[in-house]
């Protein structure tokens, strides 16, 4: 029987992911990066790998990935939304979900690595940048800016919110602009050593008006940090003076540990950039033999910690579809994964919004009105609204 070869473009989590799982299975796999290695292998500030994204790669690789993420990441366990006195407004820990803890924190460098690291050498090839594919009788052809082709049987879109797979799926040069969420994101990491965090908490988010600021473990006495803004789309900290400056008069009125936290940031280690979404497909994301995974089918805003979660749950499912393939058509195969995994990240895209919207209220009744309600809730509610995510089973 003929091995089944998969063409895979972009070498985020999602596609790394999704290659590892494909040669898991048994099938050849080529992955092209338009980035260098350098570059691809980078990225801000850290990721949490849930639960349910942590039961897939339980079984990708033998476990090697998951094994490196504990030995190199920091265990999600307690935390929390917390007001700006750092007094709490809810609070779970892993209990809730019947486990020990809930994934990994861990810093994007040391995740992409972890990941390209389990992948034979010339899997990936990077300095590739996508420009067309075409069906041919028994596959498909893709097509590259430096005049390089490659052919296999299908092709998988892991390229992103600006996905030019999914802008050729639809015919169109490029997509048409993002959903700008009306809040920009500053992103990094600092040294936990010296400064006042609360030792029983791996993770706290505060809630103040029209922002946030929350921290998490991401191991090796790192923790990875996020501060929330809503503002305009497109603006910079060139006239408050800097990121650091800008981050601390936004937050100056946040209890500790905040303040010390942003006082010991590297100017130059603090990244800025507007969140984005997209509107979610319907039950079909791609067309023939082409399909798309994570960001390219479904970005979302990063409130609940799922984007790359969702990116790796879509990698392995659609290699569980296409074992299918071997009895019936490759086109079948995707269409039925598309139409399993979209309410899933339907789900996950309302479930986000509503946090994020919740967490950005920005008049004085809407905040107070918040923490009261979250104040007042019961534990094992509020566990409810994230509990769905966690029962998440990938099954061998």
């Amino acid at each position: 029987m003929k091995t089944l070869k998969v063409i895979i473009i972009g070498g985020g989590i999602g596609g790394l992911s999704c290659a590892r799982a494909c040669l898991d299975a048994g099938f050849e796999v080529e992955l092209y990066e338009k980035r260098s290695l350098g570059q691809m292998l980078s990225g801000p500030g850290g990721i949490l790998i849930q639960k349910n994204a942590m039961r897939v790669y339980e079984l990708l690789g033998q476990g090697v990935i998951k094994n490196k993420l504990y030995e190199k990441g920091g265990s999600i366990l307690k935390g929390g939304f917390f007001n700006t006195n750092f007094i709490p407004l809810y609070i779970n820990s892993p209990k809730f979900a019947s486990e020990d803890d809930l994934g990994v924190g861990i810093l994007r460098p040391q995740l992409q690595k972890i990941l390209y690291n389990t992948l034979p050498e010339g899997t990936v090839i990077t300095n590739a940048n996508f420009t067309e594919f075409a069906e041919t009788t028994d596959g498909i052809e893709v097509r590259f800016d430096n005049g390089q082709t490659t052919t296999g049987d299908l092709l998988v879109g892991a390229d992103g919110l600006y996905s030019k797979v999914r802008a050729k799926i639809q015919g169109k040069a490029k997509l048409e602009d993002p959903i700008y969420s009306g809040m920009t994101c500053w992103r990094g990491s600092f040294w936990a050593k010296n400064l006042p965090l609360d030792p029983q908490y791996s993770w706290a988010e505060v809630w103040g008006r029209g922002n946030r600021f929350g921290y998490f473990d991401v191991g090796e006495g790192l923790f990875a940090f996020y501060g929330f803004q809503n503002t305009a789309l497109g603006g910079n900290d060139h006239e408050v003076g800097g990121p650091k400056q800008a981050l601390l008069s936004l937050f100056a009125d946040y209890a500790q540990p905040i303040p010390a936290i942003i006082e010991s940031l590297d100017e130059t280690r603090i990244y800025r950039d507007d969140i984005m979404d997209r509107s979610p497909l319907d039950d079909q994301w791609g067309q023939g033999r082409v399909t798309l995974i994570g960001d390219a089918a479904h970005p979302v805003q990063p409130n609940i910690g799922q984007g790359g979660c969702m990116a790796i749950e879509d990698g392995y499912e659609l290699t569980k579809f296409l074992i299918k393939s071997q009895n019936q058509e490759v086109t079948t195969s995707l269409r039925q994964f598309e139409q399993n995994r979209s309410q899933r990240v339907k789900k996950v895209f309302t479930t986000s919004r509503q946090i994020g919207k919740l967490g950005q209220t920005d008049t004085v009744f809407g905040c107070g009105l918040r923490n009261w309600i979250y104040r007042l809730t019961p534990t094992w509610l509020g566990d409810l609204q994230f509990k769905w995510l966690f029962d998440y089973q990938p099954n061998a």
